[in-house]
């Protein structure tokens, strides 16, 4: 049986570098589980692999999207199941995309597609009423999903109200029938790698921002800013860019954006960890802990 090993976790904590030392022992197919180093021009800013590591380790699901491209937990699993599942090597999936694992392992809601056309429609219908009149009015047509939705949520908001449209069934109880997990038929390894010191790690969290405008952040995301000429991109709406753009829009300062891109990543961190708890992991680490290559060998092979 082909296994698929994961190792997840938050932000910073080694996780591309320990995959990739896993797979100088024990060869696989690493796919990066991460909703931004997919983009290409993202860089910098997603932390990705330098371009040596890529020539020398290839990386599956980086580099693979243009910035305008959407990309789904769907589509992840799409990608998954049509590009790697045929192969004759083991998975070894690598980030911290917590929605991507969570779909991973236990399958996806059966919803319709995307439509476009009725999307623009109630876009342009809330820009004209505001979210909340739009979260009044999936109230009306499946008050469980406006529980479970915040007024404030236009993603899901904008997404609950398309499937209710397209679908007989309504959002909520169509979230609740899943198909199965795209390995389903693979052995399974789980592994979760943290930090050991908040404090500390708070500390490291900042530098590291620091570090990557002495790569050229800022100018990576004035170039994405100028390819993409307006349009909307996800991309700029995470943590780290987001605070970029609001310091080229002289929204804050230089120093305002280093303070808020270190709690915004910090905050994600946290939201990372809480997700933990939903996996069943055979083993977590800290980050620092010497051992962790010869753990994990230890159980994959046994």
């Amino acid at each position: 049986m082909k296994k698929a090993i994961s190792i997840l976790g938050p932000t910073h904590c080694g996780k591309t570098e320990l995959a990739i030392e896993i797979n100088e022992h024990f060869p696989t197919k690493i796919i990066s589980v991460d909703s931004v180093q997919v983009y290409k021009g993202a860089n910098i800013g997603s932390s990705k692999p330098n371009q040596k590591i890529l020539d020398s380790v290839h990386h599956g699901l980086i580099d693979y999207l243009d910035l305008e491209d959407d990309f789904s937990v769907k589509d992840f699993l799409n990608e998954i199941s049509n590009e790697f599942c045929d192969c004759k090597e083991d998975l070894l999936f690598v980030g911290g995309t917590m929605m991507y694992f969570y779909s991973l392992f236990n399958g996806i809601s059966k919803l319709p597609e995307k439509n476009i056309q009725f999307r623009e429609k109630l876009e342009e219908e809330a820009k004209n009423k505001g979210w909340k009149y739009m979260h009044e009015r999936l109230g009306v047509i499946d008050p469980d999903a406006a529980r479970l939705i915040k007024d404030s949520d236009s993603q899901r908001i904008l997404r609950a109200l398309e499937v209710n449209h397209l679908s007989k069934n309504t959002f909520s109880k169509l979230k609740t029938m899943k198909e199965k997990s795209v390995i389903e038929d693979y052995q399974k390894f789980t592994f979760a790698i943290i930090p050991k010191n908040k404090k500390t790690f708070k500390n490291q969290l900042k530098e590291r921002f620091r570090k990557m405008l002495e790569l050229g952040l800022i100018e990576e995301t004035k170039t994405i800013l100028e390819r993409t000429s307006g349009k909307r991109i996800k991309v700029l709406e995470t943590v780290g860019y987001k605070q970029v753009v609001d310091f080229l829009k002289d929204k804050i300062s230089f120093e305002e954006m280093i303070e808020l891109a270190t709690n915004a990543t910090y905050q994600l961190a946290k939201r990372q960890i809480t997700w933990l708890k939903k996996f069943d992991l055979d083993e977590t680490f800290f980050s620092d802990d010497d051992d962790k290559v010869m753990k994990i060998l230890s159980i994959i092979k046994n």
